[in-house]
């Protein structure tokens, strides 16, 4: 047998955990201001840089990731949708990236700017016009995890490594921005996209019972279900938030 076993997120139209209709109205607000230059650093495959440009026709974008299996992704549908003359996508590393835009999106990727929501929210404001816009997804504690639930999650995190929700909008604050609109992800938004993230490789398992690569990636799967289960569920949330960059001379 060689059908291999395939790469996650297949399944995901987005890779961040919302519904694609509330995207899409976060999106239409955006498109009010009539952004003409887009960044998103940390793209993924770009699917929300490209509901920008098709809800603003006349902006180009700009999408940097260090994935270059997501870039090539984004790169198809971008010629599908009719979008590759106004966005360029790039496979390499956001922190280094310069220039100045009408907005900059980052949607749980301020670690590729820098681990700290905070210095990550000032080097946004570094690329942001005055007046412009920020769309900034980022995860938060609901409440504070107890130590046998934290030590679970991802191998071992740490309380430092997300911030509760207002802490997060008051460092957005101190960077230079206005909170404009915020949206938080409910708990089935989380779990249509844990599932999404997966869903493809447990229909493959499904297919492949017996495929010499099923025991391992089964293993993988149910250690990635008890980070998701019996690590962040219930304490980790996620929330979208639209930001006003503040004139610097203000």
């Amino acid at each position: 047998m060689t059908t291999s076993v395939p790469l996650n997120g297949l399944s995901l139209t987005l890779n961040s955990p919302i519904d694609p209709d509330r995207l899409d109205r976060i999106v239409a607000d955006l498109a009010t201001a009539r952004p003409r230059t887009v960044v998103d650093l940390g793209c993924g495959w770009g699917e929300v840089l490209f509901r920008v440009l098709e809800a603003v026709p006349d902006a180009t974008g700009i999408g940097i990731d260090l994935e270059s299996v997501d870039i090539d992704r984004g790169r198809q549908t971008a010629e599908a949708r009719g979008l590759a003359d106004r966005v360029r996508l790039e496979a390499g590393d956001a922190s280094t990236h310069r220039g100045s835009y009408d907005l900059a999106l980052s949607v749980g990727a301020h670690h590729a700017l820098d681990p700290d929501v905070g210095r990550a929210l000032t080097a946004l404001r570094g690329l942001v016009v005055d007046g412009g816009r920020l769309l900034f997804g980022v995860d938060y504690w609901l409440s504070e995890p107890p130590p046998e639930r934290l030590k679970i999650m991802w191998g071992g995190s740490t309380l430092a490594e997300s911030r509760p929700l207002g802490e997060v909008v008051d460092a957005a604050a101190a960077a230079g921005w206005r909170l404009l609109d915020l949206h938080e992800v409910s708990q089935s938004e989380w779990n249509a996209y844990e599932c999404g993230l997966v869903r493809n490789q447990e229909e493959w398992l499904l297919a492949h019972p017996d495929h010499p690569d099923a025991a391992g990636l089964r293993r993988r799967l149910d250690e990635g279900r008890r980070e998701w289960l019996a690590g962040h569920h219930g304490y980790l949330g996620f929330a979208w938030l639209t930001l006003g960059a503040l004139s610097r001379s203000a």
